[in-house]
């Protein structure tokens, strides 16, 4: 077999009785969290015009019987409002898409997001589908295991961005599992057709690049559907593509590895606090351990971090997704407003000002401890004084974990609909308990 054909192999053997309740109770928090990061995106201006354009194309419905069109059709939640509804593939990009807005998706070192471009597709599926809670719990499992592994066993080149390819193939895993597809058949085909996203994007604040989960996503359902019409997937594709062309095979152990229940690849994620990208994070962290005097008075601030982290030295364009994706201006935002919730990442001229003192820079200290770590060190200059803090891992992280309870605000503020909110936590936090995934996302009675 091939290195992807050994990974799927490994992680479609998972048995869900054999995972530690800790790890299940782990991998609820990561589907709420996703859900609601996703929920919280799909109010942005774009998506709710884009769900709008495709009403009138036909491609979402009001509800899962509305018009003669949808009578009888398998169809899935799209998040701007639970009462529209999607074919499974369209639902899984427009939720997906959505989950990247505000950069408060989860992910994993080094690095990637697995989980949003898993979960939209699974969910899509498991509802449309009639699934049980298990079901869906066991394939989200497995296929973040496989994605996880591709981005262990794989290391990328700048500037490949980590979003459109590895996920993919866990997402096809996961809707496999579900349908009764063959796996590695599905996951070859997802593997074949990869997106090859680039930083720039997010640089430029061009929203667009936005939807490489949601492509992703889709790519994870209709991969399943090309497998059952026939089609075959290239078993070296990925490897040339990601071992060779823009990236290099740095662990192939990490693919064929039995697993070990007590260390899925789901255990060693990360939850987001800030609404930036995730290299941003421990030096936001640092920041807001500072007991910092006016913006006014600061003179220069120094951020020391790791050589990963560089590409984000850079002024932000006057835009919000800019801003998230430069360090200078997540630190200055950190300082200026005190806090780093999706509002403080409107873009704010005075922000950009004074993120123009932000130096950023490596240490040697700090490289050595990465990829183990992502830490930064924060200096600020001011005109009393100096004043430092260093974070190693941010907040979130799972060697510096949230509680479930910090956990569960963070879902309840991004669902935003407290009835809904408190109707969902519990469904999608103990899914063991959920009968058929139809009811996952519906209404609170």
């Amino acid at each position: 077999m091939s290195r992807i054909e050994d990974a799927v192999t490994a992680a479609v053997r998972l048995e869900l009785n054999r995972v530690p309740d800790a790890v299940l109770e782990h991998a609820g928090r990561v589907m709420a969290d996703t859900v609601a990061v996703a929920t919280a995106g799909a109010r942005s201006s774009e998506i709710v015009r884009l769900v709008e354009l495709d009403v009138a194309e036909g491609l979402v419905a009001a509800s899962g019987d509305g018009g003669s069109g949808w009578a009888g059709r398998r169809s899935a939640t799209v998040l701007t409002s639970p009462t529209r509804r999607a074919a499974p593939a369209h639902a899984a990009f427009l939720n997906a898409t959505s989950g990247t807005f505000l950069e408060l998706d989860e992910g994993m070192r080094p690095t990637g997001h697995p989980a949003m471009h898993i979960v939209p597709a699974a969910i899509a599926v498991a509802e449309s589908g009639h699934v049980s809670g298990e079901e869906l719990l066991r394939a989200v499992l497995a296929g973040y295991e496989v994605t996880s592994r591709l981005f262990r066993a794989f290391r990328l080149r700048y500037p490949l961005h980590p979003h459109g390819h590895f996920g993919a193939v866990g997402a096809a895993v996961a809707v496999a599992l579900l349908e009764g597809t063959d796996p590695v058949r599905s996951a070859l085909i997802a593997g074949t057709t990869p997106l090859l996203p680039v930083w720039q994007a997010c640089f430029e604040g061009a929203t667009a690049r936005n939807s490489y989960t949601g492509l992703a996503a889709q790519s994870g359902v209709r991969s399943c559907v090309l497998a059952r019409a026939g089609f075959t997937g290239s078993a070296e594709a990925l490897d040339v593509a990601f071992g060779t062309l823009v990236g290099e095979l740095i662990d192939p152990g990490a693919l064929a590895a039995e697993l070990d229940y007590d260390d899925l690849g789901i255990t060693r994620n990360y939850f987001k606090r800030h609404s930036a990208c995730a290299l941003t994070h421990a030096a936001i962290d640092a920041v807001l351990e500072l007991d910092l005097p006016s913006a006014k008075t600061i003179r220069h601030v120094r951020v020391e971090t790791v050589a990963n982290n560089m590409k984000l030295d850079r002024q932000p364009r006057p835009n919000d997704l800019s801003g998230r994706f430069s360090l200078p201006y997540a630190v200055a935002t950190a300082i200026l407003l005190g806090r780093s919730d999706p509002d403080a990442f409107r873009y704010r001229p005075e922000v950009a000002a004074l993120a123009e003192l932000v130096q950023v820079e490596i240490a040697s200290d700090l490289e050595a401890q990465w990829p183990e770590s992502s830490p930064a060190r924060v200096t600020v200059d001011w005109s009393g004084g100096t004043t430092s803090a260093t974070v190693r891992n941010p907040r979130g992280h799972h060697t510096q974990p949230m509680t479930c309870a910090e956990v569960h605000e963070k879902f309840r503020t991004l669902v935003h609909h407290g009835d809904r909110a408190e109707a969902w936590w519990p469904r999608l936090t103990s899914l063991r308990d959920v009968r058929d995934c139809a009811t996952l996302l519906a209404e609170p009675a």
